[in-house]
């Protein structure tokens, strides 16, 4: 592990639980998209360092971080209080499972299971205009509880007219989709609304979220044909579990 000292250049209340901390990138910092990030308050112990999805794609000028703000959290409300121009440490070594490159080639329709921050990963993929260019759609489902908790997702997003987007949310009333995101493909209405279908010939898909509906999707996704990774072998899914 190496650990460099970086800067938030930018603070920014996403949702009422949410901050975006745009961080500088020091210098010899790589990332590939759909990867995560370990940070930590300066002088923090190990038990202190969190892992958060980065939310800017490869090569981009700042680090995004969503931070969701743990109600008698440790570490998460210090950090969602953060201001422009101070300082946070950071892990050099980037992980993560959601890397683009592990899909199987072939596929035409990209699909991202999202729960809360969780879909911080799949705005940089989304972002990403090399993943972009190799689909003719991507579809991100985000599921929350309400309208405020997803907005930020949307402004995110570069829009195009391969993009769709679309919430899954359980408490508020008026969304094209209500409830969460197993039942709602379970029953079809999240491929009615995008107007295709899930198949292993043409749809990859990644999932990002609560273990509930990780393992739910993961499930109704694998009864299709489509499996992960195995073996060194690409598959048509790619899953990682975030509990926020």
């Amino acid at each position: 592990m190496a650990v460099v000292r970086t800067q938030v250049l930018e603070a920014v209340q996403a949702a009422d639980n949410v901050v975006a901390l745009d961080l500088a990138v020091p210098e010899g910092v790589r990332w590939k998209t759909g990867e995560f990030v370990r940070v930590a308050l300066p002088g923090a112990p190990e038990d202190a360092w969190r892992c958060y999805s980065i939310a800017t794609p490869a090569g981009s000028p700042v680090l995004r971080l969503f931070i969701a703000r743990v109600k008698g959290g440790k570490v998460s409300p210090r950090l969602c209080a953060l201001k422009n121009g101070d300082a946070l440490m950071m892990d050099t070594e980037m992980m993560g499972m959601l890397l683009e490159e592990r899909l199987e080639p072939g596929g035409r329709d990209l699909w991202l299971f999202a729960t809360g921050t969780g879909a911080a990963s799949f705005v940089a993929v989304a972002n990403d205009e090399t993943i972009r260019a190799r689909y003719d759609n991507i579809i991100l489902v985000h599921g929350v509880r309400t309208w405020q908790e997803t907005q930020y997702v949307g402004r995110s997003l570069t829009p195009g007219p391969t993009l769709q987007v679309m919430a899954c949310v359980t408490r508020d009333k008026g969304a094209w989709i209500s409830g969460r995101i197993p039942d709602a493909l379970a029953d079809g209405r999240i491929e009615k609304t995008a107007g295709l279908t899930l198949d292993p010939a043409r749809s990859r898909a990644m999932i990002c979220g609560n273990p509930a509906m990780v393992k739910a999707v993961r499930e109704t996704l694998k009864a299709r044909g489509m499996t992960s990774p195995r073996g060194g072998k690409p598959g048509q899914v790619l899953v990682e579990n975030f509990w926020l």
